[in-house]
């Protein structure tokens, strides 16, 4: 009785193995085309045909590997064609080109497939010869490259526009900075002389303060005209904060104490702060700083006149 179901044990077996390795027998892979003579640069149609296994899960091959001189530039989409004996047939379509002349095989190509939780199975697909013939056929017309065509890459226009707009905001912003930085190193000097009255120092240290800082623009405008009043009130005994920007041009000119051209410029710069205060004009910050830079310029200015005066 053991004997007996031995023996229809194992036959099973055996015949399982036997079905097994004559499914394992029937799988395949290997490459067709219409066309194994192409020119330099000519679209081959390359067909990839697989057979394995019903139910075998299929890992496509890396086309990458079939290296120079062949280019992939297509890879279709994997097809079941047909299903008999147990098995399962497959098309993989792709597009190839040769760009050199000369006798070619495709390298092989390993195909792997699993069925069931049995280990993967690798398949080398057959190889295709290929002749690219060094002289031109004189009946065929046909442009093609001689090189192979570089892909770039394509941004759509709303996204190069986004780009470029964000671009020129920082760029502004950038220039701006700058801008500002420069009219408070360059445009605030900081000529600090014992020679002169120790009013015009004070008044250009405070200048100095009214030009770095970043209050509202109109507070600016009316410290630095505030300051230089207070400057002529004190460097020439005029009551100068008492009186009106036409008053003070007016006894300034009377009294010839400041010369022509200083005198033109303190007009422009009281007058530009009576906009400010009275007509309730919004300069911008840089102008603002600028202004306390051309206050400050204007008093040392007025110094050195009065110092070379003093010295003859």
């Amino acid at each position: 009785m053991k004997k007996h179901f031995g023996s229809v044990f194992l036959g099973t077996l055996i015949y399982i193995l036997f079905a097994f390795n004559s499914v394992l027998a029937a799988d395949q892979a290997y490459f067709t085309t219409d066309n194994t003579t192409p020119l330099i640069g000519e679209p081959i149609q390359l067909v990839l045909h697989i057979r394995i296994p019903t139910g075998a899960k299929l890992v496509p091959p890396d086309f990458t590997k079939l290296g120079v001189p062949f280019f992939v530039k297509e890879v279709g989409s994997l097809n079941v064609v047909g299903q008999a004996d147990g098995n399962t047939e497959y098309q993989l379509p792709l597009i190839v080109i040769l760009w050199q002349t000369g006798q070619y095989s495709t390298p092989p190509l390993i195909v792997s497939y699993q069925l069931g939780i049995t280990a993967p199975v690798n398949l080398t697909a057959e190889s295709i010869q290929f002749v690219v013939p060094s002289i031109l056929n004189e009946s065929d017309l046909s442009l093609r490259p001689l090189k192979p065509q570089i892909d770039l890459p394509y941004f759509p226009v709303w996204m190069v526009v986004i780009v470029l707009a964000i671009a020129g905001v920082l760029a502004y912003i950038a220039l701006r900075y700058r801008l500002i930085r420069r009219v408070r190193v360059q445009l605030l000097p900081n000529n600090k002389n014992d020679k002169w009255h120790p009013k015009a120092n004070a008044a250009l240290m405070s200048l100095k303060q009214f030009g770095q800082s970043a209050d509202d623009p109109q507070a600016i405008y009316v410290q630095v005209s505030a300051c230089i009043r207070q400057y002529l009130d004190v460097r020439f005994t005029l009551q100068a904060s008492d009186l009106t920007t036409n008053e003070l041009l007016a006894t300034l000119a009377e009294q010839q104490i400041i010369v022509t051209d200083q005198q033109q410029k303190l007009a422009d710069m009281l007058k530009r702060a009576d906009l400010v205060k009275f007509a309730k004009v919004v300069p911008k910050l840089n102008v603002a700083q600028q202004y306390a830079s051309i206050a400050a310029q204007w008093i040392q200015s007025v110094e050195q006149t009065q110092a070379e005066h003093t010295a003859t």
